[in-house]
C-alpha cells in the first residue's frame, strides 16, 4: 500500500508521516511517500508514472493549489482515496469537485488522522474492486479499471495503465484468474485486454483507445470474440 503527503510546510508533512508510520505498523507493504509542493506530486504521477492508494493532499499551496493536483490525480488513477488538508473552512467545499474521501481541518489532533487513516485502510481492504501485484521493493495495488492489459515476457509479467508500465515475476494465467470478473479477455497467450478499452477489433488485431494494438490469435479468437459480445451486451446495452 502506497501513501503520499503533499504539503509545503515540512513540519506538517514530518507530523502527518510519523502518525501514518507509527499507525500502520501491523500492516505489511505499507510505504509513505512526502512531497512539498503540488507540482512535485503532479511530476511524481505524470513523469515517474507514481500511483498511490492514498494521498494527502494540503490545500493551500503556492504556484499549483491541492485541488488542482487532486484533478490530475483522480484524472489519472479514479481508485485513489485523498485526504484534503486545510485550515480555511472556504476551502472545503471545493473538495466536491474531486470526490475528496476525507477533509482534515488544521490544526489536527494526532487521533484523528490516526481513525481516518485506519477507516481508510478497511475501505481499500473491503472494496471489492482491488487488484495487487507483488514487485521486487513493494506491493503495488490498482483498481482493475485502470489497467488497460497485461503481458507476459520470458517469466514476467507487464502491467499497462494509460500512463505507466509495471513489470513483475508471474505468469499471465495466474494474473488472468486474480482479475476474473473484471471485464478481462485472454486474447493471446501473451496477452490479457481490458475489454473497456477496446476501440476497434480488425482482422487480427484489437485496437485499443491509447492506440495499441494487440494481437489476437487464431485459438484464443473465437472464444475472445464471444467474451466481447457477451461484454458490450451487458455493459453497453447492445
Amino acid at each position: 500500500m502506497r501513501i503520499a503527503i503533499c504539503d509545503n510546510d515540512p513540519h506538517t508533512v514530518e507530523r502527518l508521516n510519523s502518525i501514518l508510520v507509527s499507525t500502520s505498523r501491523e500492516h505489511r507493504g505499507i510505504d509513505v511517500y512526502t512531497y512539498f509542493s503540488g507540482e512535485e506530486l503532479v511530476g511524481a504521477f505524470e513523469k515517474k508514472g507514481m500511483r498511490f492508494d492514498m494521498v494527502f493532499l494540503d490545500i493551500k499551496m503556492s504556484r499549483l493549489d491541492g485541488i488542482s493536483v487532486a484533478k490530475v490525480i483522480t484524472g489519472l488513477q479514479s481508485s485513489c482515496l485523498i485526504f484534503l488538508v486545510t485550515a480555511y473552512m472556504d476551502y472545503v467545499l471545493k473538495g466536491y469537485e474531486v470526490r475528496a474521501f476525507r477533509y482534515i481541518m488544521k490544526p489536527f489532533k494526532d487521533e484523528e488522522i490516526k481513525k481516518h487513516f485506519l477507516y481508510a485502510v478497511r475501505e481499500l481492504l473491503d472494496e471489492g474492486k482491488r487488484y495487487s501485484v507483488h514487485t521486487k521493493s513493494t506491493i503495488l495495488t490498482y483498481n482493475p479499471d485502470d489497467i488497460v492489459f497485461l503481458e507476459s515476457t520470458q517469466r514476467q509479467v507487464i502491467l499497462n495503465t494509460l500512463t505507466a508500465r509495471t513489470s513483475f515475476y508471474s505468469k499471465l494465467g495466474n494474473e488472468e484468474e486474480k482479475l476474473k470478473g473484471f471485464g478481462f479477455v485472454r486474447v493471446h497467450q501473451g496477452f490479457l485486454v481490458n475489454m473497456a478499452y477496446i476501440k476497434t477489433i480488425i482482422e487480427n488485431n484489437i485496437i485499443l483507445t491509447n492506440g495499441a494494438a494487440i494481437p489476437m490469435s487464431k485459438s484464443k479468437k473465437k472464444e475472445a470474440l464471444n467474451c466481447y459480445t457477451k461484454y458490450l451486451t451487458e455493459f453497453d446495452g447492445i
